[in-house]
């Protein structure tokens, strides 16, 4: 099935969203729920993929921490490679934090 623009509703919730169609037919909800699906799935066939802008996902049982319960690990918001431990399993496994950042300027008012 082609999208185009006039396909607003996501296909796996049906919520109205108009950016659905860029984002393959999903709202950003429920890509963020298709992208963990795969990765818990790499992780099932032995080989992970645990690549998320929006999980810290245990590369041992699926389980992800999610953007909210960030807060609860600081050390997270740091460039580098981090040791955490799996709330569910219990494994220890390294995080690899990729910082970015982006700017916007104004004017100065003149006086």
């Amino acid at each position: 099935m082609t999208l185009d623009y006039q396909d607003h509703h996501c296909k796996m919730c049906g919520k109205y969203d108009k950016f659905a169609w860029v984002n393959g037919g999903y709202c950003n909800d429920c890509l963020k729920l298709r992208n963990l699906t795969k990765i818990r799935e790499s992780i099932e066939e032995g080989e992970p993929d645990t690549f998320s802008s929006d999980y810290v996902v245990c590369p041992y049982c699926g389980a992800a921490i999610d953007e909210a319960d960030l807060i609860d690990y600081p050390e997270l918001y740091e460039d580098g490679e981090h040791e955490i431990t799996c709330e569910d399993c219990g494994k220890e496994f390294k995080v690899e934090t990729m910082v970015s950042y982006d700017w916007e300027t104004h004017k100065m008012e003149e006086e």
